[in-house]
């Protein structure tokens, strides 16, 4: 019992700071270490390196991703790393033993690869503190585990430049995911880059974790315009084919390409292991700090994929708002900004900080729709929202055991 209450003492002191989550927006700069700083230290020259996803690779774009960093690592790191991938860690027991798997097998790093296996890796974290492990999830107050997630808002705030441009009648569709950390500002950033080429424009928002098929309304409602889920991969076919990005209906009912964020995992992975490799990391130094790296388009993490089929000068805005925010000359978000009940959230003077961006609980007045309650969610959808939430500190009456969210995502 000791030895497990001095193994959770770190989490028990970031849990109980005023501000619970250092939230990492920069790439850490790998540090140069000399010989003797090498051996201090006891920096290693090989990692072993393990990635645990929650499904297969050929039943979800979003482990296909995630793969494709790992393929992307291996190629940069070559002999330095030893990597491994294991698949179907979609209930608290299998993911417990495959991580058990993975650590008996050799990593000293462990990547899961959905905030659903936070629980799993945090438990794991305790019992192998030698170990270094990283949830994708984002706002979790633990020292043990360090989170990742990227900032979409800054791509979709382009794809919102792009859609409002395309739409001649201002109305445009919208489909969230879930209410989750980061989601708003994406829809809100999305609404702000439409205003910025179409003043007039409306972003009718939907859910696909409510009740409905969102695409198939907006069309039957007349929304030419429709922006869904990002890519998971920098294959142009995700975008071709326009289950991803924003795309337009045409006159003959056929749908076009216009763009699309995309996550660039391999980048992250890179800057990690890099890290580790070239000397200690922050956690080391202060085991009482919950970590959460947020990285956006200028650490390389996500991007936008734009269609072959957009209007030239459209095309070429978009390239220029891409450098913009990749250099850090333009901030989405850093300009006069009313919300729905007609707040000013900006005056234009200031700078929303990450907290405030990821738990922006509001929608610009330019939005038609609203932030869905926890009980109008499909209860398939509640796992997650439960995880992650932005009113997730809000929920107390839970109807649904963890065994029962993990089965729903099976």
């Amino acid at each position: 019992l000791k030895k497990t209450l001095s193994a959770i003492a770190g989490d028990v002191v970031a849990s109980s700071r005023p501000e619970q989550v250092l939230v990492q927006t920069k790439a850490e700069e790998p540090q140069k270490a000399n010989l003797l700083t090498r051996i201090i230290s006891a920096t290693p020259d090989h990692l072993n390196v393990a990635f645990i996803h929650q499904l297969d690779a050929s039943a979800s774009a979003w482990v296909l991703g995630h793969e494709e960093g790992r393929k992307y690592v291996e190629e940069v790191f070559g002999d330095q790393i030893t990597v491994r991938s294991y698949f179907d860690a979609n209930t608290p027991e299998s993911a417990g033993q495959l991580i058990d798997q993975a650590v008996e097998e050799g990593a000293q790093v462990v990547f899961t690869t959905a905030p659903m296996l936070s629980q799993p890796s945090l438990k794991a974290a305790v019992k192998y503190p030698k170990v270094r492990f990283f949830n994708c999830s984002v706002d979790q107050p633990y020292s043990s585990i360090r989170t990742y997630y990227a900032r979409i808002y800054e791509a979709k705030f382009i794809t919102g430049a792009i859609a409002g441009a395309m739409a001649q009648d201002n109305r445009i569709g919208f489909i969230a995911s879930y209410p989750i950390f980061g989601m708003t500002a994406s829809i809100n950033a999305f609404a702000l880059g439409a205003q910025l080429t179409n003043p007039r424009a409306q972003i009718e928002l939907r859910w696909s974790c409510c009740e409905g098929t969102p695409q198939a309304d907006f069309f039957r409602d007349g929304i030419r315009v429709v922006s869904n889920r990002e890519m998971p991969t920098q294959d142009q076919m995700y975008l071709n084919f326009c289950n991803y990005g924003t795309y337009l209906l045409d006159d003959r009912g056929g749908l076009i390409p216009l763009g699309s964020p995309v996550w660039v995992w391999g980048k992250f992975y890179e800057n990690v292991l890099q890290g580790i490799l070239s000397g200690p990391q922050k956690e080391d130094k202060d085991p009482g700090s919950a970590v959460n790296y947020w990285l956006g388009m200028d650490s390389g993490v996500i991007s936008v994929n734009l269609s072959s089929k957009l209007p030239e000068g459209v095309k070429t805005m978009a390239k220029l708002l891409r450098s913009a925010i990749s250099d850090g000359t333009l901030d989405p978000f850093a300009r006069k900004i009313t919300a729905q009940d007609g707040s000013v959230k900006n005056d234009g003077t200031k700078t929303l900080t990450p907290s405030e961006l990821l738990h922006m609980d509001w929608l610009c007045d330019n939005v038609v729709g609203e932030i869905p309650t926890y009980d109008q969610i499909l209860p398939r959808s509640r796992a997650m929202v439960r995880e992650l939430g932005i009113y997730r500190d809000k929920l107390t009456d839970i109807e649904e055991g963890v065994r029962e969210d993990f089965d729903h995502l099976r």
